[in-house]
């Protein structure tokens, strides 16, 4: 009798672990379970790094439906590079919320139909509606703002949490000082004669802006007098200083409002306008971005191709543990003006508001 009730355990067991998968079109798919999901630093952006069980089997891949029947990758590390396998019942990824939305910002809801399946690569629209209409959803708050504490965090990893970034447009970044910092006291010594300190924080904002890049391509970076938030100092575009007020002596010269940089449209006319007048505005800087994408070459394109899916073994990136997965704010100045320049970007970001009115 023991042994009768014993199979008769065994095969409920069994019974329970195979309604665990849903037929799709003929395939097995599986339940996710989603137990956190965190913000990380990505290539292009922030990411959403997601921790979840299953009870597919080793080797089975992860995919996220959302409510339109397309799925968006969900990828082993933060290059965006092979879909994720579950080992073990248990797996780690990263999302884009990007390929979500491209306008997706701090408070979108994103909704996903997770499931494990076999191969994603070989699933059919048809199949994806199936896991849609057959797995519930889950929402994941976005918490930042993608783009822009993207490029806070590899600013601040190289010019201290005294550098904080505002967006202007979609590539073009204003760095303001933060009051009592040690990032706007070497500042306000450079203004008034100690070039060297100068020489030391251009070379690191023009080592910033010839490395970053975002989905919408290569991005300007602005740096706001500290004096009067109404002037600018620095212009640097793809690692060059288009504008260098205090270099040329122009530290007053009239400059257009900082706070209200706005253009209509980008003329192409003002690309060769090197001026400090009244009509320096983001028109003119967006103006400059083109006339270098014009003789350097655009990089635009690659920068929302460069994500590859496939499967094999070998990664072009480590995504070893030397990311910082703790984001709060850290007031203290980690400035260090000794340095003078950075080949690494950061792993951490602050949170920061995005400035959409100002939006291009």
């Amino acid at each position: 009798m023991k042994k009768i009730g014993l199979i008769c355990a065994l095969l409920v067991l069994c019974g329970s672990l195979t309604a665990c998968a849903k037929k799709i079109n003929g395939k097995k798919a599986y339940k996710v379970n989603i137990t956190s999901t965190s913000k990380i630093n990505g290539k292009r952006s922030e990411l959403i790094k997601i921790k979840g069980t299953t009870s597919a089997p080793d080797g089975y891949e992860v995919v996220a439906v959302k409510n339109d029947g397309k799925d968006d990758p969900v990828c082993s590390n933060r290059n965006m590079k092979n879909y994720v396998q579950v080992k073990k019942g248990k797996f780690t990824a990263y999302i884009d919320p990007l390929q979500y939305n491209s306008n997706v910002k701090k408070g979108t809801t994103l909704k996903y139909h997770f499931a494990a399946v076999k191969d994603v690569k070989r699933l059919g629209n048809k199949d994806k509606k199936a896991i849609k209409e057959k797995f519930e959803s889950n929402s994941i708050k976005i918490s930042f703002n993608p783009v822009t504490e993207f490029v806070q965090s590899n600013v601040q990893k190289v010019l201290g949490s005294g550098a904080i970034v505002s967006k202007k447009s979609k590539t073009v970044f204003a760095i303001t000082p933060k009051k009592d910092s040690n990032f706007e006291n070497d500042i306000s010594e450079s203004m008034y004669g100690d070039k060297s300190k100068w020489s030391k924080i251009t070379n690191k904002i023009n080592n910033l802006s010839s490395q970053l890049k975002t989905p919408a391509g290569r991005i300007a970076l602005v740096l706001i007098n500290p004096e009067n938030h109404k002037k600018f100092l620095l212009v640097s575009i793809g690692g060059k200083a288009k504008v260098d007020s205090i270099s040329s002596g122009t530290v007053n010269s009239n400059t257009s409002n900082a706070s209200n940089m706005k253009s209509s449209a980008a003329s192409t006319n003002a690309s060769n306008d090197d001026s400090d007048g009244d009509d320096f505005e983001l028109g003119v800087i967006l103006g400059w971005l083109l006339a270098y994408d014009d003789e350097y070459g655009d990089d635009s394109e690659d920068t929302n191709d460069d994500y590859d899916y496939s499967n094999s073994d070998s990664n072009d990136y480590s995504d070893d543990n030397n990311y910082d997965d703790n984001y709060s704010y850290d007031d203290s100045d980690d400035y260090d003006s000794s340095q003078d320049s950075s080949s690494s970007l950061p792993q951490s970001s602050p949170n920061t508001e995005d400035e959409d009115d100002f939006a291009y």
